[in-house]
């Protein structure tokens, strides 16, 4: 497999992370909860070094619909994917708006952890800035967690530029 490949879950590799009812074995759930929503086969090896069988394993997944690829990154080293759970919203420009702001971050939050998540629960109850302010770094590690820290750190990036800071 070319290692600049990029990978990333499905909705189907998203519902074995989220849902309860776990169909893969261990080692195959830690890989695809390893390749998030964006990853080079590359990355991947280096963070599984001494995995002899890897290659075969991402192939399982990746013929049983858990992961796909998502494209070649030899013509864009720099670039990362878009998140391919749900369209989020587009980005707007920065009108210091907490309903666009609060909006964005349960939109994100719902398509990478779930509304039934606590830290969902908890953001879609906040009704001032300050709640907000003091809610999003607890969002921020829930998404890195589960999903990437890129994503993470995309989240509160747009949440910022939203709320005009």
């Amino acid at each position: 497999m070319e290692m600049t490949i990029q990978l990333g879950r499905t909705v189907k590799g998203q519902e074995e992370i989220f849902n309860l009812g776990h169909t893969l074995r261990p080692r195959y759930r830690q890989l695809l909860f390893d390749i998030g929503n964006g990853i080079s086969f590359g990355e991947l090896c280096s963070r599984h070094p001494k995995c002899v069988e890897l290659e075969s394993m991402v192939n399982e997944l990746l013929q049983s619909g858990f992961i796909q690829t998502l494209r070649n990154m030899a013509s864009a080293p720099a670039a990362r994917p878009a998140p391919r759970v749900a369209p989020i919203a587009a980005p707007v420009q920065a009108t210091g708006s907490l309903t666009e702001a609060h909006a964005f971050v349960l939109e994100f939050m719902a398509a990478l952890v779930g509304t039934k998540s606590p830290a969902y629960k908890q953001m879609s109850e906040v009704k001032d800035i300050a709640g907000f302010k003091a809610l999003l770094p607890l969002c921020r590690k829930v998404i890195a967690a589960v999903a990437s820290p890129h994503q993470a750190a995309e989240m509160e990036a747009g949440a910022a530029q939203r709320l005009g800071v």
